[in-house]
């Protein structure tokens, strides 16, 4: 049962992150943002580099286990690091390609990038459970990729301030006081981090839980925010 739970709450987690994560290629591409091509790869790239801090953590923690836990970890990792190098070659093409690629190769490539990610996420969780990692490890992974969302977050919402300062004035008293609750959205999602750094072993799953509602919540407002100032560019 114990398994399970912590399954489910990396489960949890990983579904965040590709909910949560800014909008890949084709989300891009159909609402006619600004700069799109460049906005979507610059976005995959972001997520590249959680996976690398994934990665990079876990073999911090592998280093210090014992020789026999080491050896089946190694493997783990092994299957880890294909995952993110696949994820990156994928990214690599898109960027080279996605100014001459129609709508369904956008499609198709969005797609592909999504796959890898939920594989990523998923073997991410197969390490922490074969190394039989604590709550104080699987909480260091899981801070290590959220410090580099929050990085990504930030960008994402200076960008958006600069495509509001464009606006007329009202408009743009408008957009700033979305902007304003946005950044109070990611201070929340801040704090739910904390608690789940917190959190027991029985706790994890339902705050994890409520880490991954906050994420999307943060999610939905930046997209809303998006959408609203590309309508009030073209009216």
């Amino acid at each position: 049962m114990e398994l399970r739970s912590w399954a489910f709450g990396l489960a949890i987690l990983a579904h965040a992150t590709l909910l949560a994560a800014p909008p890949t290629v084709a989300q891009v591409s159909a609402s006619n943002q600004l700069s799109p091509t460049r906005q979507a790869i610059e976005w995959s790239r972001d997520q590249l580099s959680e996976f690398d801090a994934a990665v990079a953590k876990l073999e911090q923690d592998l280093a210090k286990r014992q020789a026999d836990i080491r050896a089946r970890g190694e493997a783990a990792l092994k299957d880890l690091r294909a995952q993110r190098d696949a994820y990156q070659t994928k990214v690599n093409d898109a960027a080279s390609k996605v100014k001459t690629w129609t709508d369904a190769q956008v499609s198709d490539a969005n797609k592909s990038l999504d796959e890898t990610s939920t594989a990523f996420q998923a073997k991410l969780g197969e390490y922490l459970d074969t190394v039989k990692a604590d709550v104080a490890s699987r909480r260091t992974v899981l801070e290590a990729q959220y410090e580099t969302r929050q990085k990504a977050w930030q960008k994402s919402m200076d960008e958006l301030r600069s495509e509001a300062g464009k606006l007329d004035t009202k408009q743009r008293a408008d957009m700033d006081a979305r902007i304003k609750a946005l950044k109070t959205q990611m201070d929340d999602v801040k704090a739910r981090i904390a608690r789940l750094q917190e959190a027991s072993r029985e706790a994890w799953t339902a705050v994890a839980r409520d880490y991954a509602e906050a994420e999307q919540r943060v999610a939905d407002t930046y997209n809303s925010i998006r959408k609203s100032i590309v309508e009030a560019t073209k009216s």
